[in-house]
């Protein structure tokens, strides 16, 4: 295998970072604001992702027989179309939530904002680490997996509180757990990325 088909299938790894980084900015200001088009813009991005996954998969595990690079990357397009596929989750149920003007409480929302703003740091150190396989990058991923588990469990109890108080309407509690739920399964699937590549 030449040194330039290893560079390009990294190089098409680290788009599919990029480009989940930026359906993630986009999801972030489409919750934030209650508007639509981000969101739209955002599973642009997200079906490429996936579709791309399709493409390189398939071809990873052909050369990892012969290659070792290609054998430690040939998990991750997979890993990579889960965080698709959840960032794809949260834009459905936001788009549900803005076409039904379902709002959340100040908390919540505050809550949501600390949750999204870790996972695009998590996405923003999984794509250095694609290109430099830094073991510092992994590290500080596997740990805020860890912070991120952690912090929204802390939430999903604060948020059982508020609902049995009636602080927060069941349609709402409804989707604030599915969100919760599947950016913590983003994290799990950067941590798993983060691990193969220390």
């Amino acid at each position: 295998m030449t040194v330039t088909r290893t560079i390009s299938y990294v190089d098409v790894i680290h788009s599919m970072v990029e480009r989940l980084e930026e359906a993630m900015n986009l999801l972030y200001n489409g919750f934030i604001y209650s508007q639509n088009i981000p969101l739209e813009n955002a599973l642009e991005h997200v079906t490429w992702v996936k579709d791309k996954e399709k493409e390189l998969t398939p071809e990873l595990v052909e050369m990892a027989a012969e290659d070792e690079m290609a054998r430690m990357y040939s998990p991750i397009p997979s890993h990579l179309e889960r965080i698709a596929s959840n960032i794809e989750h949260i834009i459905r149920i936001v788009l549900q939530k803005n076409e039904e003007n379902i709002l959340f409480s100040d908390k919540a929302v505050s809550e949501m904002n600390f949750l999204f703003n870790r996972i695009k740091e998590v996405l923003s150190n999984l794509s250095d680490l694609v290109l430099a396989r830094n073991k510092y990058l992994a590290n500080y991923i596997i740990e805020s997996e860890a912070e991120i588990e952690r912090t929204a469990n802390e939430f999903s109890t604060l948020h059982e509180e508020r609902l049995i108080e009636g602080l927060c309407m069941p349609r709402a509690s409804g989707i604030y757990v599915i969100i919760l739920d599947s950016l913590k399964r983003i994290a799990w699937n950067a941590k798993e990325i983060a691990a193969k590549l220390a």
